[in-house]
């Protein structure tokens, strides 16, 4: 692999450590990261531009790392939040225990014809079966029903989102949503909670976010724009999701520690900033 970056034009002043860096990260992680060096890596051509250094794509690199640190605490806090909101408004209106029933949620298809909500029944019934929390044995071995509240503290985020997405009980999800500061229709809030699951399992998989193209990207609000003027972003950016999870955090946080500690981090670093601004797409 030293060899082949090498025959390509990078600078590798530092063979013993790079190989290390290989053995510790792979090759094909990495390699996410060369692109922004390389002449036309969309049309085959993987050299890279004359005196790229190693270090020049080890930097950024490794400033993912730290963003995607920051990005999950704001996440878990949002996660842990949405959870405990919706069960609560989901129970006042009398729907701690028909989350289970497909009526509860409003019928729709995906684009390979799979009718949703029976879907999203069963992805419950597997999380709650599959569950070995206490309290959940306590209900299954008395043969009664979970409540929502216990329910939703064993599924992912994503099963939550998507029962947010679906949820026929209107009354609830605008609860939800106005307690986040998310003053816009309901299905363009369940969007931006889908973009925050996205967001949040890259982090967890340790994906790539300098110039990343977001397959799911949040929905930016008037009032995310009015908080952040001058944060600026481009269309399909971890950026645009950005200001999204700052607003939602301050929300719910009361103050704006989380926005100021994130933007703080990125004034510090212009240049990798710009990637997370400015997607790139090397198909």
């Amino acid at each position: 692999m030293i060899e082949l970056m090498e025959s390509r034009g990078l600078v590798i002043d530092d063979r013993e450590r790079m190989r290390q860096i290989l053995f510790d990260s792979n090759y094909y992680r990495l390699s996410g990261y060369f692109r922004a060096f390389q002449n036309d890596p969309a049309h085959g051509d993987n050299d890279f531009r004359s005196g790229t250094t190693a270090a020049d794509f080890l930097e950024p690199y490794q400033l993912d790392v730290e963003l995607r640190s920051l990005i999950l605490r704001g996440t878990g806090l949002l996660e842990l939040t949405v959870r405990s909101r919706f069960a609560y408004l989901i129970s006042v209106d009398g729907g701690a225990y028909s989350y289970m029933d497909a009526e509860s949620y409003e019928p729709a298809t995906n684009r390979k014809g799979v009718e949703l909500r029976s879907s999203l029944v069963s992805n419950i019934r597997k999380w709650l079966d599959l569950s070995s929390e206490v309290c959940i044995r306590h209900y299954r071995a008395a043969g009664e029903p979970v409540p929502i509240w216990a329910a939703v503290e064993t599924m992912p985020f994503d099963t939550v989102s998507r029962m947010l997405g679906l949820h026929s009980d209107t009354k609830a999800l605008r609860g939800v949503y106005r307690s986040l500061g998310v003053r816009t229709n309901l299905r363009s809030a369940s969007e931006i909670i889908h973009a925050m699951v996205y967001l949040r399992n890259l982090c967890s998989h340790h994906s790539r976010l300098w110039h990343r193209e977001m397959v799911i990207v949040s929905p930016v609000t008037k009032d995310m724009r009015r908080r952040f003027p001058d944060f600026a972003y481009e269309g399909k950016s971890v950026a645009q999701s950005l200001i999204a999870l700052m607003y939602l955090v301050d929300e719910i946080s009361g103050g704006d520690a989380y926005s100021s500690g994130v933007i703080s981090f990125l004034n510090g670093h212009a240049d990798y900033s710009a990637g997370l601004r400015h997607p790139l797409h090397w198909e």
